[in-house]
């Protein structure tokens, strides 16, 4: 076996050569380092570290777009990188192959840019939505949170409706756009909740269940989204939950603060106003 495999890599030397003896030795030795001249001639022949700077550059372009995380500059960066691979086969290397792929993969992406721009171009937001973006919702493209905000729905709710029991798992995430809401514990009322605030998020993040119960205090206007729908787009939705993640990360530090405030204002046994700056969910709601 050993003398057939020998043989078809060098024809016409005998296998005691390779296998015993001086002479297969310096063979091997002769035919390596011919191997390692033919490389690194091929190197220059392609000037590997002159004339050959538009091929690196081609490649750098592609390593920079697997790093984005926005789908634009990924598309941006993988079409520079085919413009320039196709300019280095087509004057350096005169090769129509990899001209002919290069420029397959640069129709394909320039097409999925253009569909992008389309979509974020079309995505329309009412007033109401455009506060709710502009307040909480900062990452991501027009479509991307246009796809988000349609997960939901907006609501107009009466005055006592119950947004989370205390001791269940609230099945909503509400964004309170305009109105109230009271929060209590055992009947006894702890806190308010004004507009502009989630309710709900610590517990939809995790499996708690709620600590408070949370009811509006008048009719409410609200965007509100299914927690099935939020686990969903966790899993197969990535770019999506990651815009209401980074808005409930920002909420969540808010309530912090406020959870001081309410220590600070508990001894005089008035409610807690989370005012502009948060909403109550550091009682877990």
């Amino acid at each position: 076996m050993a003398a057939s495999f020998f043989a078809a890599f060098w024809p016409g030397q005998p296998a005691a050569e390779f296998l015993v003896g001086r002479d297969g030795l310096l063979y091997v030795s002769r035919t390596l380092n011919r191997l390692v001249d033919t490389f690194m001639e091929s190197f220059t022949a392609l000037g590997f570290f002159t004339d050959g700077y538009i091929g690196h550059t081609s490649y750098v372009f592609l390593i920079l777009s697997s790093l984005m995380r926005r789908m634009f500059w990924l598309r941006a960066f993988f079409i520079a990188s085919a413009l320039t691979g196709i300019s280095y086969s087509v004057f350096w290397l005169a090769d129509p192959v990899g001209v002919f792929w290069e420029s397959l993969l640069l129709i394909v992406n320039i097409t999925q840019l253009v569909l992008l721009a389309s979509k974020d171009a079309r995505a329309s937001f009412s007033t109401e939505e455009k506060d709710f973006i502009e307040g909480w919702l900062s990452g991501g493209t027009p479509s991307s949170r246009r796809a988000l905000l349609n997960l939901g729905s907006w609501e107009t709710l009466k005055a006592g409706t119950q947004l989370t029991t205390r001791g269940e798992r609230p099945h909503d995430l509400v964004f309170l756009s305009r109105g109230e809401a009271i929060v209590s514990i055992a009947d006894h009322r702890v806190a308010r909740i004004p507009e502009g605030h989630f309710i709900g998020e610590m517990s939809l993040l995790g499996d708690e269940l709620a600590s408070a119960d949370v009811r509006l205090a008048t009719s409410s206007r609200v965007w509100r989204i299914r927690r099935s729908r939020l686990d969903q787009a966790k899993t197969k939705q990535a770019e999506l939950f990651g815009i209401i993640e980074v808005a409930l990360a920002l909420s969540l530090r808010a309530k912090l603060i406020a959870a001081n405030d309410r220590l600070v204002t508990k001894a005089t046994g008035a409610d807690l106003d989370l005012g502009s700056s948060a909403s109550l969910s550091a009682q877990g709601i």
